[in-house]
């Protein structure tokens, strides 16, 4: 069986294609407003100031797609340089497997997003969350984006500058992991009133955050 390498995809002028219209949607979405993005990333480790602000760069209704498609497909770009034409259930072809890829991140997405609209609804209800609550799912694209976003330039290393996959997949780790820290806390500090118990915000997590990550562990595992 031989080995997949990453640096062959700069060859498949499909996947090559793939990885642009993730770098226009890119910077159409929030590589039109850096400056606010950076912004609101330092907000998100702001742990001394508790502000309870979302902040994130405005995006109409198709800005917002954009950003979720970008995602998509830098994600299913990196999954596939990880996993190569081993990605069960999948087509042989590297394009293909990439696009249907990320046809399942972008229903994954979509899933949790619906998720944040109801539950958080329901919560602000019993007045367990504040009024922001609508605003989140503008903030979680932002944030996903931006992992998009290393997840695109780690693949670029990968494939063109022989970056190694083990390497990658740390970084990668790395990243993602900090951002669901601040994630949880921006969560936290900006929804949730101090009146809120420890069990609400612990069973939250666990169905709005720590199931899907496992969901996602076993599909691309």
């Amino acid at each position: 069986m031989s080995i997949f390498d990453p640096s062959n995809l700069q060859y498949d002028s499909w996947v090559v294609l793939l990885m642009i219209v993730s770098f226009v949607c890119m910077s159409l979405t929030i590589g039109s407003d850096f400056p606010q993005v950076g912004k609101s990333v330092r907000s998100m480790f702001n742990f001394n100031n508790r502000d309870g602000q979302l902040v994130y760069a405005p995006l109409s209704l198709f800005g917002l797609l954009l950003a979720v498609i970008h995602t998509a497909l830098s994600a299913g770009v990196f999954i596939y340089t990880l996993k190569g034409s081993g990605v069960d259930g999948f087509s042989e072809t590297p394009a293909r497997s990439v696009l249907s890829l990320s046809v399942v991140i972008v229903l994954f997405v979509v899933l949790k997003l619906l998720l944040y609209i109801s539950v958080n609804g329901i919560i602000c209800r019993r007045y367990y969350m504040s009024s922001q609550h609508f605003r989140w799912a503008s903030f979680y694209i932002m944030v996903i984006s931006i992992l998009g976003t290393v997840l695109l330039a780690l693949s670029v290393m990968e494939i063109y500058l022989n970056l190694n996959v083990i390497v990658a997949s740390v970084l990668a780790a790395v990243v993602a992991i900090l951002l669901e820290i601040g994630t949880l806390f921006k969560l936290f500090t900006a929804f949730f009133k101090k009146k809120c118990s420890v069990l609400v915000f612990f069973i939250y997590l666990c169905a709005l955050e720590i199931a899907p990550c496992f969901l996602v562990w076993f599909f691309v595992r």
